[in-house]
């Protein structure tokens, strides 16, 4: 099993969106993906579910109430399954944080389904929080959506401070997978003198994901870019990206 944390503390910059097409992409490969919300704002569940009427989320889990296997639903045939999230889960991080055992909730309860699953992808909240640490400390890479903009970069050294604490004191397997820029806009000025400071970095990826219409869109049709228009721009971006990861991946 792969466990990808979808990461950045900023929001905005494509990490829900990437998270949940990333998902689907694996999963339309017949490979069985695992996409966990762990973001209270319950962005990617409401892509599939309604959060408010879900029976059991990843607050259970973080209430020691349940484990993953009594959260996780299919959405798509088998070969995709989310464990879901609500603003309940907002609720839990004071709580959770008072606990030795805080860091690794997320990765104990994925070792009980762990052999169920090929990938398991992790849309983290736009914060250094709990959960994200949840996340990293579960995962065996992190990706990082980004823009190419100024403030976009400014909030990079945190999340690599985190990165680094976690791979020194807790996982010391876990690796940045690369970087994903989103909402390209390559003929300005900006992106041509951001991307290679970026790259000194990160890995960026080769693909990228272009300003367009066709994602927003697809959140408002509560489809992934691949069901809502598999012709569009953004939806082969996706595809080339999905396609660099799995080569990457095999390295």
């Amino acid at each position: 099993m792969i466990t990808i944390a979808v990461a950045n503390q900023k929001g905005g910059e494509g990490k829900t969106t990437t998270s949940l097409n990333l998902a689907m992409g694996l999963a339309r490969r017949n490979l069985k993906t695992l996409l966990i919300d762990m973001d209270p704002q319950a962005n990617s569940t409401g892509i599939f579910l309604n959060p408010e009427t879900v029976d059991k989320d990843l607050s259970h889990l973080f209430q020691n109430a349940t484990g993953l296997k009594d959260i996780i639903v299919p959405i798509y045939n088998d070969c995709l399954w989310i464990a879901p999230s609500s603003l309940r889960l907002a609720e839990m991080e004071t709580v959770s944080v008072n606990s030795v055992e805080a860091p690794y909730i997320l990765r104990d309860s994925l070792a009980a389904i762990g052999k169920d699953f090929e990938f398991v992808i992790i849309d983290c909240p736009p914060s250094l929080s709990i959960f994200t640490v949840n996340s990293l400390v579960a995962s065996n890479f992190v990706l990082i959506p980004l823009q190419a903009e100024k403030f976009s970069m400014d909030g990079i050294m945190g999340l690599q401070q985190t990165i680094s604490s976690i791979k020194k004191r807790i996982n010391p397997d876990l690796e940045i997978l690369g970087a994903l820029i989103t909402q390209l806009k390559p003929q300005t000025l900006l992106t041509k003198t951001i991307l290679p400071v970026l790259g000194k970095y990160f890995r960026i990826f080769e693909h990228t994901i272009s300003d367009g219409v066709a994602v927003g869109e697809s959140h408002l049709a509560k489809k992934s870019v691949f069901d809502y228009n598999r012709s569009s721009r953004q939806s082969q971006e996706y595809e080339g990206f999905i396609e660099e990861v799995l080569v990457e991946l095999k390295k």
